[in-house]
């Protein structure tokens, strides 16, 4: 008799079909799993043991002491009498199989060395469904005391907690990454469909409402969301948590019942929620879908990697939810941002990201005053990659903290060789993102990099974006600080752009204020932009703050620059951003002429672009 028997066909579909939530069978073994049933053994004084995994026809056993056996038949087994009896009792015991015709013909009854004692405690998941069993055998005839009961109960309970950690996301239940990327790829290789649709799920304005609702409250939402999306996907299909507000799924059919079917994701999503007082509550999601014909012979993760990538394309401001296909244009995208990946990492093959630097000058004393650093990234294929075309993925897919880094890095290293060679080093000034400046690591990881190198912290500038320092001036007030007390410089940029609120520069102490390049390009043609940057230049003056005038590309601007007294510059008319090695060749000049007259205008420009 099999399990089948001893329970209804439907209850024992069901257990089977949470079965699939797990990876195990195909999994690597579980040290943890092995730790809990090697005390298992020795807290009841048993020989050998064992976490059976019961399926349909098969028992997989991933943890196992004493045998060697990875499955085994279920036919005739002891956990099959087991399941059979799980639904009364939460423990089974057989005191002499050798006398139970049960079973007395069970392989490791009949042979040497001829176990008699077996005893097991059924593991139930998370959800109620039975898994399997924690079982021990002995050669001795015998009955285990009712501490040695609770002892194996116990130890039952922590293989489940163990299984669901590993396999199962804990706040919804649903699989969790590693399971879900597991069963589709299986099911890339066994399904007879023609047509599959891997989705990713965003949700847009989850960590919001869990600041305002608080943590239970968003796990209920988050389970709410994952059922409304299993009982969506069906039971032929699969869903899965990916961790915090994310979700996917995976579609076999046709490509015209998917099509019909993600029509109304939207609707599941967007299904107003009851939280708190008992009001409706609104969630969005960004949803990437990735189409692919079957047989299909790629990975798994490459199709979610399409469909993740497909989601982060989708803008912040969502008004409803939205779903993107993956395409041409995204599997460039992609393809860029791995290629980034690999630049970051220093792979070769995927070319690499190099600091130049804009000269920043005082063109009435004929002095370099700084250097702006804007990275650049030299592609194998693609030639000269300027940062417009990169920093957007970078910051779009969580990879900015490491770009800014690597540029703080290469900066602090070419002026520790400038400063070895003698050369007349002058700050450089960096743009770091604004996630870059809140990370937690930044004034750690800085430090370090400074000591490396021997830089004091005062010859680096940090420029913080006007807009950025409106969004979060309560975050970037403090940070600023940390800064500075490193030594470093602070420099407002891009001022103008950002409606120049005064009670947000006001709340930190800067260096310079940078006027953007839309106050100066063509300044002297136009009564609007020179009435603007009077009113920028007044700012700066009422905090003390050098005025840095950037994009300065036509002699007629900077005429009209110096009758305003703004002499401090950065721009194409002098230069652009130069190489390393550029800028070596030019401090090597001024130190050789460091006793000469100041260079005039023309000096000055015909140096910085020699």
């Amino acid at each position: 008799m099999d399990t089948s028997e001893l329970q209804a066909p439907d209850a024992e579909q069901r257990r089977l079909a949470e079965l699939s939530r797990y990876a195990i069978t195909v999994d690597e073994p579980d040290p943890k799993l092995d730790l809990i049933t090697s005390l298992a053994i020795k807290s009841v004084d048993a020989d050998i043991g064992g976490i059976s995994i019961v399926y349909q026809s098969q028992i997989w056993l991933p943890s196992r002491v004493g045998m060697e056996a990875r499955h085994v038949p279920r036919s005739g087994s002891f956990c099959t009498w087991v399941v059979g009896a799980a639904t009364e009792s939460n423990f089974f015991e057989v005191a002499d199989a050798g006398g139970d015709v049960r079973f007395c013909h069970n392989p490791l009854v009949t042979h040497a060395p001829h176990y008699r004692h077996y005893a097991a405690v059924p593991l139930h998941g998370a959800r109620g469904y039975l898994l399997g069993t924690l079982w021990v055998m002995s050669e001795a005839v015998r009955r285990l005391d009712a501490e040695q009961v609770m002892m194996l109960q116990g130890m039952a309970r922590l293989v489940v907690d163990t299984l669901e950690l590993r396999y199962c996301d804990e706040v919804t239940g649903m699989s969790n990454r590693h399971v879900f990327l597991h069963h589709l790829q299986l099911g890339l290789t066994r399904t007879a469909q023609p047509h599959l649709v891997v989705g990713y799920i965003d949700l847009a304005g989850f960590r919001h409402l869990n600041d305002v609702f608080g943590r239970e409250q968003g796990d209920l939402v988050l389970r709410e969301i994952g059922q409304r999306i299993a009982i969506w996907a069906g039971r032929d299909n699969l869903v899965g948590h990916l961790g915090g507000d994310q979700f996917a799924f995976a579609l076999f059919g046709t490509r015209d019942a998917h099509t019909q079917r993600l029509e109304h994701l939207q609707d599941i999503i967007s299904r107003p929620l009851m939280l708190g007082g008992g009001g409706a509550h609104l969630l969005h999601g960004r949803v990437g879908i990735a189409h692919h014909a079957l047989p299909y012979g790629g990975s798994a993760v490459a199709l979610l990697d399409a469909a993740d990538t497909a989601a982060s394309s989708i803008g912040d401001y969502l008004q409803r939810t939205t779903v993107k296909e993956y395409g041409v244009e995204l599997l460039t995208r992609s393809r860029m941002v791995f290629e980034l990946q690999g630049a970051l990492d220093g792979e070769r093959q995927y070319g690499a990201l190099v600091a130049h630097y804009q000269p920043q000058v005082d063109y009435t004393r004929g002095v370099l005053i700084g250097l702006e650093a804007l990275v650049r990234w030299q592609h194998p294929a693609r030639g000269m990659v300027f940062p417009n075309s990169f920093i957007p993925l970078a910051e779009s897919t969580d990879k900015i903290y490491q770009l800014d880094m690597l540029v703080l890095e290469q900066v602090c290293r070419d002026m520790r060789a400038w400063l070895d060679q003698g050369l007349p080093v002058v700050p450089v000034a960096l743009n770091f993102s604004r996630r870059s400046l809140l990370h937690p690591r930044v004034i750690d990881d800085l430090r370090q990099v400074l000591a490396r190198y021997d830089i004091d912290g005062g010859m680096l500038e940090f420029e913080v974006t006007e807009s950025q320092l409106l969004a979060t001036a309560d975050l970037v007030g403090p940070r600023v600080a940390e800064f500075r007390a490193l030594g470093a410089r602070i420099a407002v940029d891009d001022f103008g752009t950002g409606y120049s609120n005064l009670d947000a520069i006001s709340s930190f102490p800067f260096d310079r204020l940078k006027v953007d390049r839309q106050f100066v390009h063509g300044v002297q043609g136009s009564e609007r932009v020179a009435g603007l940057f009077h009113l920028i230049q007044g700012i700066a003056e009422l905090f003390k703050a050098e005025l840095l005038c950037e994009g300065l590309e036509d002699e007629a601007d900077l005429l009209w620059l110096a009758q305003r007294g703004a002499s401090c510059v950065q721009g194409w008319y002098f230069s652009a951003a130069r190489t390393p090695e550029a800028i070596v060749r030019i401090l090597g000049v001024l130190r050789d002429r460091a006793e000469a007259p100041p260079l005039t205008t023309a000096q000055l420009r015909a140096l910085l672009q020699s």
